[in-house]
Formats: structure tokens, sequence, C-alpha cells
């Protein structure tokens, strides 16, 4: 995709995805990454021979190293100088990094990094928004039938990309046939033909799947304005999905308030119970008791208090808050609940991350130092919370 303004190449998620599922250019890249100067293809062979193989480098014979150098001269380098991520030409022997953003992206950095054996099926597999979209939908719920994946999918596409319209046949039809057997062959969904359901990989990281498709990877510019990191989410599967993906990214502390019942998947169950066993402290107040209940059924280890604030209320004919975490004080999700549907609640949310990002700091000033004695305090305490 070419900016008409500019003339500079912006890459999507899907074509950096696209470039990347293959073993050997990403230990290309990851070679490249942490050298200064330009390397020759020699040396980059000899690396990626090495790793393929699994050996050292003095391991690596001529004829291994002479077989991937003419991968690297006719199909890798000229796909990774294509994408804007390496500096190289058939004439020349030196190679090296560009100052491409996906270059420096973090993301992408310990994507490289991973060394699963089904790896290059993984980053097929979700080197297409669609795939991803969905696959992010069925993480959020478990398993989900093919109708309603097909709706969700369809109302994410379209509030990705202003002015879209995506058909929800033509999404379901594309979701049977193409893209569910693509995700069940990599191994990350399981799929009978009517429910999908979420099976995963141990090394693929929630926040992959939620990459806008385009512009990801745009060229910087001077007079670009800089995105706060806050933003809102609208529908209550890209909700429940981003609150679960601050589960996930929970090292020591969650605190959760839910305001009425019907709030918590079966989806977050399983991730908070993964939380707990990772050693993280998880507090949950509400004022429902049915929420309490099945809270002490389903999670007994999460210490749990009714909170005394009156915004978690439900005022019967106006927006309320409806959800919020905050993640070791550093990432924040509140969700509001408009008008009660057959399916729960109309939601939108609001969700911030980073230590000294705005919407953080707001929450932590508000919520004050009575986090700090949540594990000290007394019943009585816990039981009158409050804000």
């Amino acid at each position: 995709m070419t900016d008409p303004l500019s003339g500079e190449r912006n890459w999507s998620t899907d074509e950096i995805l696209a470039c990347l599922a293959d073993h050997e250019r990403r230990v290309v890249l990851s070679t490249l990454r942490e050298r200064t100067t330009h390397v020759s293809i020699e040396e980059l062979a000899t690396h990626v021979a090495a790793a393929v193989a699994d050996e050292s480098l003095v391991d690596v014979s001529q004829e291994e190293r002479d077989s991937v150098h003419v991968d690297l001269y006719h199909a890798h380098l000229p796909k990774l100088a294509d994408a804007g991520l390496i500096e190289w030409n058939a004439d020349d022997d030196a190679v090296t990094t560009t100052d491409h953003p996906a270059i420096r992206d973090d993301r992408i950095r310990r994507l490289t990094e991973v060394r699963a054996d089904d790896w290059d099926g993984v980053l097929e597999a979700i080197g297409h928004t669609r795939r991803r979209l969905a696959l992010s939908v069925v993480r959020s719920a478990d398993s989900i039938g093919r109708t309603a994946l097909a709706r969700r999918v369809a109302n994410r596409e379209n509030q990705l990309t202003p002015g879209a319209r995506s058909d929800v046949e033509e999404v379901l039809n594309s979701l049977h046939h193409v893209h569910l057997p693509t995700l069940e062959r990599a191994g990350l969904v399981g799929y009978d033909g009517e429910t999908s359901r979420y099976t995963g990989h141990p090394d693929l990281e929630s926040e992959w799947l939620e990459i806008e498709p385009e512009g990801a990877f745009e060229q910087e510019t001077d007079t670009a304005d800089e995105m706060e990191n806050v933003w809102s989410i609208e529908g209550a599967g890209d909700i429940v999905a981003r609150g679960q993906s601050l589960f996930e990214q929970a090292d020591d502390e969650l605190f959760l308030m839910i305001s009425t019942d019907g709030l918590l998947q079966r989806g977050c169950v399983t991730r908070l119970e993964d939380a707990l066993d990772r050693g993280v402290d998880v507090y949950l107040g509400s004022q429902s008791s049915e929420v309490r209940d099945f809270v002490r059924e389903e999670l007994p280890e999460v210490v749990i208090w009714e909170p005394q604030l009156d915004w978690m209320n439900l005022p019967p004919h106006q927006e309320k808050v409806g959800r919020l975490v905050l993640a070791d004080r550093e990432a924040v999700l509140v969700g509001t609940l408009g008008e009660q549907t057959e399916d729960g609640y109309e939601e939108m949310a609001i969700t911030g991350d980073g230590d000294d990002n705005a919407f953080v700091v707001l929450l932590r000033q508000l919520l004050g130092d009575r986090l700090d004695h949540l594990d000290t305090q007394s019943e009585d305490f816990l039981t009158q919370l409050p804000l």
C-alpha cells in the first residue's frame, strides 16, 4: 500500500507476517538486528544454516552453507528487501536492516525469536486479517458457533475499516471453507463444521492478534501526531477479549469490579485460574450477590468484597459501568453497559496501557492507597471498600 501523498510504502500486518512466515527469514532478521554494521551473505548463510541444523557455527559444513546461500540470494533476501526490512541488492554482498518501524517493534522482535518447529504454519495462519479476527473472537469465547462467529468478525471488520460493510453471509462462507480449516491445520482451533473451539499455541501472544490490519507499520514522519495509548472498544466480544488479554499479561495483581452477572464468561474464568496459578493476586468486587457466589464457587482463591460504590448501582434508564479491570496498576479497562438485548448488553469500553498512561494514572489516583491494603486489611474493611 503506497501513500498517495508521500509516495512512501506502508506495510500492513498481513504483509509483514507473510514475510516472516519462514524460519530462515526470521533468522536473517534476528542476526541483522544484533549488528550495527553490514553483514555479508556468506556470514548470514552460516548463521541460518546453523539455526536450521541446530548446530554451532563452527560445525556448519560448506555444503550446508552453500545450500542456504542459494536460498538467501534467490528467495529470502529479495523478499525481505521488497518488504523494506533490509537494504540489499543483487550486485551487493552487504546486507543490513533498514529503519522500518517493524524492525524496531518489540512485538516483531519477540515473534522472530520463537523457535517452535510449527511456527511457520502459525504465522502463515495468522497472516490474514480475517483469520486473526476470527481467532481473537474464538479465543475470547473459548468456543462459538459459526454464525455467531461470522457476525462478530463482520462487525470487527466494519469497525476497523471506516465505510466498509462486510457481509455476514460472505464472511460465514469464507470462514467455513477457507479460514477456519487453515486455523485448524495450524493447530490453533478445533472446528467440526459448526462450532469453533480455541486450542491456541503456547508461543502465540494475544497482542499479535490485535494489531490493526492496515497502517500498522507505516513509515513515521516528522509531522505525524503521536497517538496516546488510549482507545475505545465497541461490542461485548472485543471487550471480553481485551479484558482477557489483561488477565494474561498480569504478573502480580489483578483488581476487578463487576456490576452484574453474565459478564464473566468461561474463557474469563479459565484465564483467571491461569493467573492464580502464576501467583497473581486477584481481587474482585461486586455488589451483585450472584457474581460473588459465582466467583466463590468457581475461583475460591480470589479475594472478594462488596464495594460501597454508588456508581456500581445499575440505573434503569441510562448507561452504567459494567466492568473494571486494572492489571498490575499499569493497564486498565473500563466498560459500560447500554440497552439489554437477547444476548446480554450493548457494551462500550475505554482501555489504556502503560505505567505513565493518563487513563491508568487517573484510575490509580481515584482508587488511591486502598489498593495497597487489600491483602492486609480485615474482613470488615473488605466489605466497605469505598472509592
